[in-house]
């Protein structure tokens, strides 16, 4: 503990008194021990009814943030000092506060930074392994730089995939494409840091394509890669919406696909019609191929165009698989026809890829599912944009204009709230933390009320962080964004274990997620953030 005093020393004659302050030759640093405990003598160490200041925080953050020194009064015999009172020291950082709880000079962000180039670069996933480091796949045009390691695309388009350490830090990067282009979906990453993305590689005639998986280790090895096919839905590519890592070591994923896409020798599904059907599949971490005793591959088709749109994973490997349709959804024997011009659907499959239940969410006009995500019970959450009348479990709900609503239903598939936001709020993102509250992560447009208290965005778009609790009541809500500026689109968010949640998107305009103003180089730039929620 750092003490120095607060009371001036009296001296008289030019001669230090030798139960004063304890000052020496102009010396006001303490140590612990020489400050609380009488001398060798027995002798005072201290004057009565004097002061000094004390700080047990770590060094450099004493008024930084709410951080602030306390006092320590001598005791009456002189024999030592009281207890530091009144001292702040660094606690737990937290966005639901616009203080700086730890201190280091930042509020609610841990770490941001800006990767980029000349021209535009697009995130599309995100994802953190069990050691906190972030991995951020995405897609860019011309050059892309991570500090001294630069990218340069072959073609006109090129997909990358980058590792952030814990603190932030650039530790490797990969590069996907040739001449012909690539992009990337999505990707799942282990606890110890494998990972696996999948992608759309673009052949020379623009109308043919073929998805793509790639695995890495965690020092960005090529384990594998493979081509499953596909081709594209009339103008419209097939693609994979969204991949997980099972409990049992598995990669789960699911998107929309046209034409016929070939998992292994021994196992394929197709669709040949130019309008795209849901699949959902189980492979092999190991090389990508499906196992005949835990693997499998369904499709799910019907009249009209199926999309899944994103999916999700409890803690006992059983699987949500969320998206939009028109007309029809045929789930083996199950059918639903939609309600409206497109309707929402959550269906719950099995580790074994059987379908536990299905819940299609529909109404007089359109639903388009946003974001999916599950408790630590299983429960899925799901982000729907709607208008017009819909019964989502809990009576009608009707909007004149189209707006988002926050569902949350039990594992079994029984309603228990929902949540409506009118105004500019846009929705992009949403997890679950591990006690049931729900973290969102949204653009917000001009204005929008949450829970009362009225929003006004700063910049074309600012990005906020909506935290609700297990209720789905708004715990607290934060925006970001600088004044004048183009805005900020969020893309894709992640959960540490530690409970960070890591974000990125893309800005053309100067941004400041709470560690300073942040510049993009080009036309557009990634960033990526920690947050502290």
């Amino acid at each position: 503990m750092r003490m120095r005093t607060s009371l001036r020393c009296l001296a008289g004659l030019g001669i230090l008194a030798a139960s004063g302050c304890g000052l020496v030759l102009g010396l006001d640093d303490f140590k612990d021990g020489g400050a609380t405990s009488a001398g060798a003598g027995g002798g005072a160490t201290c004057e009565p009814e004097s002061e000094v200041e004390c700080y047990s925080g770590r060094p450099g953050t004493e008024d930084v943030g709410i951080c602030r020194a306390g006092t320590q009064a001598c005791k009456e015999d002189g024999s030592g000092y009281e207890a530091c009172a009144g001292e702040v020291t660094p606690a737990a950082e937290t966005c639901a506060s616009a203080e700086d709880e730890d201190c280091d000079g930042k509020d609610c962000v841990a770490w941001a930074r800006l990767i980029g180039g000349a021209e535009e670069e697009v995130v599309s996933d995100v994802a953190v392994d069990a050691a906190g480091n972030t991995y951020v796949a995405g897609n860019f045009k011309g050059a892309i730089s991570f500090g001294d390691d630069v990218l340069i695309a072959s073609g006109d388009r090129d997909a990358f995939l980058i590792k952030l350490s814990a603190s932030g830090e650039y530790v490797w990067s990969q590069q996907l494409g040739d001449v012909r282009g690539e992009t990337l979906s999505s990707l799942a990453v282990s606890p110890e840091g494998d990972v696996v993305v999948a992608s759309l590689e673009l052949e020379d005639d623009i109308s043919s394509m073929s998805l793509m998986l790639h695995r890495y280790d965690p020092d960005g090895g090529v384990l594998w890669s493979k081509s499953l096919g596909a081709k594209m839905c009339g103008i419209v590519p097939s693609v994979v919406a969204g991949m997980r890592f099972l409990p049992d070591g598995d990669v789960v994923l699911a998107g929309s696909y046209c034409g016929t896409i070939q998992f292994d020798d021994a196992h394929a599904i197709s669709n040949e019609t130019d309008r795209g059907d849901v699949f959902v599949a189980k492979l092999r971490s190991s090389d990508g191929s499906i196992d005949d005793e835990s693997g499998w591959a369904r499709t799910w088709g019907g009249e009209g165009t199926q999309r899944a749109s994103g999916v999700a994973v409890d803690a006992a490997g059983n699987i949500i698989v969320a998206g939009d349709f028109r007309d029809e959804l045929v789930l083996g024997d199950l059918s639903y026809a939609a309600a409206g011009g497109s309707d929402a659907f959550m269906v719950k499959v099995t580790n074994r890829g059987l379908v536990s239940w299905a819940r299609v969410l529909g109404g007089t006009e359109n639903e388009v599912l946003r974001s999916i995500a599950v408790d630590r019970l299983g429960g899925p959450a799901a982000v729907i944009g709607f208008q017009g009348v819909v019964d989502f479990g809990g009576g009608e709900v009707a909007a004149d204009e189209f707006v988002d609503i926050l569902l949350k239903y039990t594992t079994s598939n029984v309603y228990e709230w929902g949540r409506v936001f009118h105004g500019g709020l846009i929705h992009d993102e949403l997890f679950m933390d591990p006690r049931g509250d729900v973290l969102i992560v949204a653009g917000l447009e001009e204005s929008a009320e949450v829970n009362g208290e009225l929003l006004r965005a700063k910049s074309a778009r600012d990005l906020v962080l909506l935290r609700l609790g297990i209720e789905g009541d708004p715990l607290w809500v934060r925006t970001f964004g600088v004044a004048g500026e183009d805005g900020i689109d969020a893309r894709a968010i992640a959960l540490g274990g530690a409970g960070e949640l890591l974000v990125a998107g893309e800005t053309s305009g100067k941004i400041d997620l709470g560690a300073g103003v942040m510049a993009p180089q080009g036309d557009g730039d990634i960033f990526v953030a920690s947050l502290r929620p």
